[in-house]
């Protein structure tokens, strides 16, 4: 499991503008030739641009990250020799991340990529351990960022990848990157026919590539270098990977899912008994998108903190295409409303190690000048939460699909993919493959019996415009998001929210609007915001959640073409976006934005 902290590069410019690396003493790249000698050791060791011809999918691996020269070039490149709607997918890891301001300096000495440039900065993650996953070019070029050691990294890495660049320092400065072990995991994460290029030439790397079965070649080197490396393993049998994609549940999970597997370049039915999507708990007014994070780094909380650093970039994203996704200040202050509260989020601050830009601790008074409203408790401030808006989102995702009202029931192999059927027997469709993501629906899904699942009924209120109400969201055990829009016409509040077990309740009472529940959250209210008036609900929902008995979601495949995504509770907004590259990288067989063992705590197969 890799730590947050990661190493600073401590990044030294040589004379000439040359980046140094303070820790090996070599140089990131040439200042005069970096992008003619990554086009001549990297592009041209793996058969470049000839290689991408005939590939509407095609993944780099890289070792040694650095500046992000060798990516911003081959992307620039690929992007004009690929075929149209073609993928890049290129993963890299790298063990000392350069400061987004001093990477900004050294790529503003390699002008013709500015374009390119421009945009890693603007999407540069944070800089802690971990994998991280950016989007570019509308979804086309994908970046897997491993920020850690780099044999701990790669066996953490699960894909097939078809070209490799080794680019970690020379072996005499930096042995560990070019170690057995890490090279026998490169040959793990190889598909059949890869390519592997390097400007090292030493012996023990030959010899090392060899071991694991690379047929190893010297090539021309670049500038004064005698010699590069290309590399190559045998070929194999193509992997055959969906064409046509059936995604059951128009929530956040399935419209997450459509967005996912659309950027890979398949055909997506998004199927749901309702008329449209976000009919269920992705249905509400509002959500909020901020962590709850644990006291230590558990499976759990790991997989929420990544789901959170992408999900802020990935509504963002949705945001520039036009939809309106947020509501209201963005910011959320997540209060520590008892001594309890208080120490677990401060053991989750100094477990997770994020900068203050992204989450801090703050007192009662920077908490109310944040939040617009008197609070007596300080917490945990978060600048880039925020309240998202679920039906402009749901409608937003779902575009890229055809959408089909049908209630399957059943489903059944033929031939190499899926008949669906409904109740009466009718035949839905046949797919290549099929992903449940369905909600509280999963239980009564072809499969769905086999996992723990439980439905919770939810209850929110909705307040009237309050002359007292918080510019952003706050938490406090309920929540109160800012002013809205609400769905009964006026502005107003978003007051939540209430948990039970459905298979406590009558089935005729469950979906009716319980007063004793607005009187609790009401009462909630009170407890920690004295300051706020309360006046009585004008309105609210009740919808069902699903959740699983470990809280950890389900995401994964299930069998032969099938997979799930599901089981994310009241976090479905958070975890749904990241969850869904991962099952759509599963589907075709690309790099994951997870660890390994997250990937595994997530497996529905735990439970078999």
């Amino acid at each position: 499991m890799t730590t947050p902290v990661l190493p600073d590069p401590m990044i030294e410019i040589g004379t000439d503008g040359t980046p140094v690396s303070g820790v090996s003493g070599d140089v990131y790249f040439s200042k005069a030739g970096g992008v003619d000698e990554t086009r001549h050791v990297f592009l041209g060791g793996i058969g470049a641009p000839d290689v991408w011809h005939d590939r509407q999918t095609f993944r780099v691996g890289e070792l040694g990250f650095g500046t992000g020269l060798n990516f911003l070039v081959t992307w620039r490149d690929w992007k004009t020799a690929a075929p149209a709607g073609a993928q890049l997918d290129y993963m890299a890891v790298e063990g000392y991340p350069i400061p987004v301001d001093q990477l900004r300096t050294i790529l503003a000495t390699v002008p013709e990529l500015n374009a390119e440039a421009e945009a890693l900065l603007a999407n540069w993650p944070v800089r802690v351990g971990g994998v991280h996953r950016l989007h570019f070019d509308g979804g086309r070029v994908r970046l897997t960022l491993f920020f850690g050691d780099a044999e701990e990294m790669l066996k953490a890495a699960s894909g097939n990848v078809d070209a490799w660049f080794l680019d970690g320092f020379a072996p005499a400065r930096n042995p560990d990157m070019w170690s057995p072990a890490v090279l026998a995991e490169v040959r793990r994460l190889s598909a059949p026919g890869a390519r592997l290029a390097t400007f090292s030439a030493a012996g023990a790397v030959r010899r090392s590539l060899a071991d694991v079965g690379f047929e190893v070649s010297k090539r021309g080197g670049f500038g004064r270098k005698r010699d590069c490396v290309a590399a190559m393993l045998p070929e194999g049998p193509a992997a055959r990977y969906p064409a046509h994609v059936a995604v059951i549940g128009a929530g956040i999970a399935g419209g997450a899912l459509v967005r996912a597997l659309s950027a890979r370049g398949m055909a997506c039915t998004l199927i749901d008994r309702a008329e449209g999507p976000g009919a269920g708990a992705s249905g509400n007014p509002a959500a909020l998108l901020a962590p709850r994070l644990p006291r230590g780094r558990t499976a759990i909380g790991r997989i929420m903190a990544a789901s959170y650093l992408y999900a802020l970039r990935f509504y963002d994203e949705l945001a520039a295409e036009g939809a309106d996704v947020w509501q209201g200040a963005r910011g959320g202050l997540a209060m520590a409303r008892n001594d309890d509260e208080a120490e677990r989020q401060s053991r989750a601050v100094a477990a997770f190690g994020w900068p203050d830009d992204v989450m801090r601790h703050v007192d009662p008074d920077e908490a109310s000048a944040l939040c617009g409203i008197q609070v007596d408790k300080g917490g945990l401030w978060f600048p880039g939460a925020g309240t998202l808006s679920p039906p402009a989102i749901t409608a937003h995702l779902g575009r890229d699909a055809k959408y089909l009202q049908a209630d399957v029931d059943t489903a059944e192999k033929a031939n190499a993919g899926w008949l669906l059927r409904d109740q009466d027997g009718g035949d839905v469709g046949c797919f290549d493959a099929v992903v449940l993501a369905a909600g509280v629906g999963l239980m009564a899904l072809p499969g769905g019996e086999k996992w723990p699942l439980r439905a919770n009924r939810g209850q929110i209120a909705y307040l009237p415009a309050l002359r007292s109400g918080p510019a952003a969201p706050v938490t406090y055990g309920g929540y109160l998001s800012p002013l809205i829009d609400l769905p009964t016409g006026q502005h107003g509040h978003v007051l939540g929210a209430t948990y039970a077990r459905r298979d406590e309740m009558p089935d005729e009472d469950w979906e009716k609007l319980r007063g004793v529940d607005d009187v609790h959250m009401l009462e909630l209210l009170r407890a920690h915001l004295p300051g706020i008036e309360t006046p009585g609900p004008c309105g609210g929902r009740v919808s069902l959640r699903a959740t699983i008995r470990d809280y950890i979601p389900l995401a994964g495949r299930v069998d032969d073409g099938r997979y799930v995504l599901g089981g994310l509770g009241s976090r479905g907004f958070l975890t749904a976006p990241l969850l869904a590259e991962l099952v759509a990288d599963q589907i075709t067989g690309s790099p994951v934005p997870l660890e390994a063992d997250l990937v595994k705590a997530l497996d529905p197969a735990r439970f078999n």
